[in-house]
């Protein structure tokens, strides 16, 4: 199996939204590594064809980014499967309290999904650093992450990793709003069921990724390398996550700044 060349889309009849990250090139025309990282809308309707095409890919190391709530209630059809290394590190995760009284997260519905980003930003370093370690110690399994739709936590780790390869930030925000073009039909009976102000909370509108690009702007001058730090990562965990998809790249320069 092999991916759109101008999309990224891997041909999996139960996946919406499954990219490989290797479509995209730095803003100096460098092609990113393919068949390494993947980004998906949640594996819970894969029939037994989609797994197997999963695995001819191959993707052998699978992170699911929803909450422990989520991931039980439509587990990943994959599990179990022996062939997989399974992890759930939820990027919804506050460092105190309970996540559904806190504000942004009730404001998101009336306010913006932006908001929400720079939430999880600031509030889920810990969980963040959690999943670029593993994609790290999984090196060089192929790796695929995912969320529920894979536009919302999964566009987070990916526009980092983008921004650390040096990905335009045009490109970026143009990776994270197409996602509603091709989860549109599997969102359509939540929007359905959703007042009018509410329904954007199922898109990917572009200035959702403007607002975090911006955030990372004003509080870490740009630079996923600065963000990233304040994670925890180390430069090493740091360098070694942008050679994942810039292998023959050995100089480590201000160009990952957007």
């Amino acid at each position: 199996m092999e991916y759109d060349i101008l999309t990224g889309r891997l041909p999996v009849p139960g996946l919406c939204n499954a990219r490989d990250l290797g479509v995209l090139h730095t803003q100096d025309g460098k092609a990113l590594a393919s068949h390494r990282l993947v980004r998906s809308d949640s594996l819970d309707r894969l029939s037994a064809q989609d797994v197997e095409l999963l695995a001819s890919y191959p993707i052998e190391v699978v992170i699911d980014l929803r909450t422990s709530s989520e991931a039980s209630h439509e587990p990943d059809v994959i599990r179990d499967d022996p062939r997989f290394s399974y992890y759930n590190i939820s990027l919804l995760q506050e460092a105190k309290g309970e996540l559904l009284s806190n504000p942004v997260i009730v404001d998101t519905r009336s306010s913006s999904l932006g908001h929400l980003y720079v939430w999880m930003a600031e509030y889920s370093k810990k969980n963040f650093a959690e999943v670029y370690r593993i994609i790290l110690h999984e090196a060089p399994r192929a790796v695929l992450f995912h969320c529920a739709h894979g536009k919302d936590r999964t566009g987070l780790i990916a526009a980092l990793l983008y921004l650390l390869c040096g990905v335009s930030r045009e490109d970026i925000i143009r990776n994270y709003a197409i996602s509603y073009e091709y989860v549109r039909d599997l969102v359509a009976p939540l929007i359905a069921n959703t007042p009018v102000e509410e329904q954007h909370i199922y898109r990917s509108d572009a200035s959702n990724m403007v607002m975090f690009l911006d955030h990372l702007e004003k509080n870490y001058h740009g630079d996923a390398r600065e963000y990233l730090h304040s994670t925890g990562l180390t430069d090493e965990e740091i360098r070694s996550l942008r050679n994942l998809l810039l292998p023959e790249n050995e100089s480590f320069s201000s160009s990952s700044k957007a």
